[in-house]
């Protein structure tokens, strides 16, 4: 990676230089990708993604929005504080720091904040993992084997022993491509961390979150003894050296 930054009329954009050359600021507007073909899809929902390719990239565009009752009067803004310390660009310096440690995230290519009297507004912009569908989304198609459920729990825990916090460890947040490889995403208000027992509170997000979509619909495969093998991979994650190693 090449992280550089370009500043346009208070406006900080971060970018990796080895993906992006230059960066037209228009990039990050979903309505100018459309207008120029760039466009792909997007997902539903509060945090929606837009998907578009460029420069041989296929990309993902999210936009911060608030949440919870507040976002309901106030949909994207954001007390203002230093351009470093806001949303955005605080994950695609995390991205960074994670992707330089064979973490499987995927690489940030740029990151926006752009300032609006005392707050401001964010936009960050990552590479598209190929051929991945969410966790969530998989088990409503098909089981997973005790091996597979053995591989997320040791990638959950290679996250916790690189120190890093996911703040929405859910089955939405976890992907599996063609291949069965286990990627995480939607890093933002994640940091690292020193050890504690937010992970386990990590874990026991991660398992609400599948508890609640088993209970949406009796096709869901899913039940408790897939988390208990999730749970023996977290204990011993030389399980995950071992897929590595078999490719």
């Amino acid at each position: 990676m090449t992280p550089s930054d370009l500043c346009l009329n208070g406006t900080i954009i971060r970018f990796d230089a080895s993906v992006l050359t230059t960066v037209d600021p228009r990039i990050f507007q979903v309505d100018w990708l459309r207008r120029n073909k760039l466009w792909l899809g997007s997902t539903s929902g509060r945090s929606q993604a837009h998907f578009f390719r460029v420069a041989d990239h296929d990309m993902v565009l999210r936009h911060f929005h608030r949440g919870g009752l507040v976002g309901r009067v106030n949909r994207d803004l954001y007390l203002r504080v230093p351009a470093a310390k806001s949303r955005a660009l605080r994950e695609f310096d995390l991205l960074s720091e994670m992707h330089a440690e064979g973490l499987p995230v995927p690489l940030p290519v740029a990151a926006q904040f752009i300032p609006f009297g005392p707050f401001y507004r964010a936009d960050i912009i990552t590479q598209r993992i190929p051929d991945a569908r969410p966790l969530q989304e998989v088990l409503f198609d098909r089981g997973l084997s005790t091996n597979l459920w053995r591989q997320i729990g040791a990638h959950v825990r290679q996250l916790h022993d690189h120190c890093v916090f996911h703040s929405d460890l859910n089955c939405r947040n976890i992907m599996l491509d063609t291949r069965d490889r286990i990627w995480f995403i939607d890093f933002d208000k994640c940091e690292k961390r020193k050890p504690g027992r937010w992970a386990r509170a990590n874990l026991d997000r991660l398992h609400r979150s599948l508890v609640k979509t088993a209970a949406q619909s009796p096709n869901v495969h899913w039940c408790r003894q897939d988390w208990e093998n999730l749970l023996a991979g977290y204990a011993d994650d030389t399980a995950i050296h071992i897929r590595d190693e078999q490719g």
